[in-house]
């Protein structure tokens, strides 16, 4: 047990790493790209925050796997404003070849630095605004009171050299070049902000974008992999243990023929495809029609028309309760423990008698009952038996609108326990991948109107990244076709999110780009700054209002 526990749990981190991490890579990546197509100088592409695990350089950009894997970043020369290493400095060491400057060291008293040949500092350029192509530091030499002047070429993809290290007083002078450290300059052209604001936008605008691109390539995928819907049969794929049509005997590859349910009218649908079986359960659900269902089907094993008679299970997911099947009461099944229903003081084999005052004969009144709640803070009370007692409780269901949009389940639902067939075929796979797509982004967009709008919904119920470790860990344990479709919905959000107009984020970027389009000058740094710093602040303090959310949800 310690074993599959342990082993769990790796499975659980390499999941979340491989998930978390491609779809930073490939958001970050979008970044990278559309950066370097319009030659801005990008230091780094890294994976992770804190410190530095690992890092390889390639041409001007360093790549590399950082300590917390949460996270990452692009460093993209002109994003932020550029320190100037230099200001204020009046000697520098300097690497020469062929006369053109090719290492600046600015901290010029470190020993680490003593074999490079020492300059004064009268004056440079390494910004070159009017982008002349001439940048340059000249440096004098003082002899008897007169200074001589000397002006050195700078290469454009010079580097700033510097000590890791705070203090270097024991340092092994041997073994110093692991202790140096370098970061290329970046003269104007090299800047992001030298850049026309479309070519601005569209490296802002390339990581949520990537995210997207992302998410229908793994929802393509998944569908791959776990088949989409054989929508045009009605032959049954696997049919659960313990459902209606379990019990039933209706098994694994028979074909639905026939619904027919007795009421105050006979309703009877011939069902050729599957959207006729889930128009009948509709109807039923809806109309006046007795429990039992009498199915017509044709058995797979013996190429045989049979019938059977089934009892629908009744599932009120808006407060988490269903029927307990094995019972011909109206009598309520395991509840869990963080579920509405429980918290409201209902228990596992209660049998219901009335709801509001009305009573209740079976589970299809439960289910109409239920089904008229649409609005938000709506009390139902419910009165049960317990033990020869009869006790009343006051549960409050999530709103129809609220639950259906942001849970993409049904509010209330009847279900007989069967499920169509899978296809691989292209155009559905490629189909189903969009149509994931919009049920993420409409769901999002549902979620986030609800948060500002609803009262149902607040910040308690917002989750972070100890909540997708959870999550993706579930995921993990269905199969390698759940933890992509997690991936998928998890890169929606990634990319949706970034774009909010938030000054911290991609799309508060795109907004000061917006701006800067319409009134033809740039909002000024310091309010950029500001707002971008201010915001960040409250983003990691929701940060961590959401950790211990999810650390408490847990416990």
């Amino acid at each position: 047990m310690i074993l599959m526990t342990f082993g769990s749990i790796i499975i659980a981190i390499l999941a979340f790493i491989f998930v978390l991490g491609s779809i930073v890579l490939i958001h970050e990546g979008g970044h990278f790209y559309f950066a370097h197509k319009c030659g801005v100088l990008c230091r780094e592409y890294a994976f992770g925050m804190g410190p530095r695990l690992f890092g390889k350089k390639k041409g001007e950009t360093t790549y590399a796997i950082n300590v917390f894997p949460v996270g990452g970043y692009v460093a993209i020369a002109g994003e932020e404003k550029e320190a100037d290493p230099l200001k204020g400095v009046e000697k520098v060491r300097l690497v020469i070849e062929n006369e053109i400057v090719q290492k600046i060291c600015f901290e010029a008293d470190n020993p680490l630095f003593k074999d490079i040949p020492l300059y004064n500092l009268d004056s440079y350029d390494l910004y070159d605004e009017a982008n002349s192509g001439n940048l340059y530091i000249k440096t004098y030499e003082e002899v008897d009171g007169v200074k001589n002047f000397t002006e050195f070429k700078v290469d454009p993809k010079a580097e700033y050299i510097y000590c890791k290290l705070k203090h270097v007083e024991n340092v092994d002078l041997n073994k110093k070049d692991k202790y140096i450290d370098s970061i290329q300059i970046a003269p104007y052209n090299r800047q992001l902000n030298s850049k026309k604001i479309g070519q601005r936008a569209m490296v802002m605008f390339g990581g949520p974008m990537m995210n997207f691109v992302l998410a229908i390539v793994v929802f393509i995928l998944s569908a791959f992999i776990m088949g989409v819907s054989n929508t045009k049969t009605t032959v049954l794929s696997e049919v659960s243990e313990g459902t209606a049509a379990y019990n039933a005997g209706l098994d694994k590859g028979d074909k639905i023929l026939s619904l027919n349910a007795n009421g105050a009218s006979e309703l009877l649908v011939e069902t050729k495809e599957w959207k006729d079986i889930s128009s009948f359960m509709d109807q039923y659900a809806n109309g006046n029609y007795n429990d039992v269902i009498t199915v017509k089907y044709l058995d797979d094993e013996t190429n045989t028309e049979k019938e059977v008679n089934l009892v629908p299970t009744v599932f009120i997911y808006s407060i988490s309760m269903y029927q307990d099947i094995t019972s011909s009461d109206v009598k309520i099944a395991p509840l869990a423990t963080k579920s509405k229903a429980y918290k409201a003081g209902l228990r596992e084999g209660d049998i219901i008698t009335k709801i509001n005052g009305n009573d209740i004969n079976s589970w299809k009144d439960v289910y109409k009952e239920f089904a008229s709640v649409v609005n938000p803070n709506t009390k139902v009370e419910v009165t049960v038996s317990r033990e020869a007692e009869e006790l009343t409780f006051t549960v409050v269901p999530y709103s129809k609108k609220l639950f259906e949009r942001t849970q993409n389940v049904s509010y209330v639902a009847m279900q007989i326990g069967i499920s169509p067939t899978t296809t691989r075929n292209v155009w559905s796979c490629l189909g189903g991948a969009f149509v994931n797509m919009y049920s993420c982004v409409k769901q999002l967009l549902t979620t986030l109107w609800m948060l500002i709008a609803s009262s149902e919904v607040g910040l308690k119920d917002l989750s972070g990244v100890v909540g997708i470790f959870s999550l993706t860990s579930d995921a993990a344990k269905n199969g390698f076709g759940y933890l992509l479709y997690w991936m998928g919905f998890l890169s929606v959000n990634v990319g949706f999110m970034n774009l909010l107009p938030i000054p911290a984020l991609d799309g508060g970027r795109l907004l000061f780009l917006a701006i800067e389009a319409i009134r033809k000058k740039p909002v000024s740094q310091k309010v950029q700054d500001i707002s971008i710093n201010v915001t960040m602040i409250l983003l990691f303090i929701l940060m961590g209002f959401t950790i211990i959310n999810d650390i408490l949800r847990l416990i």
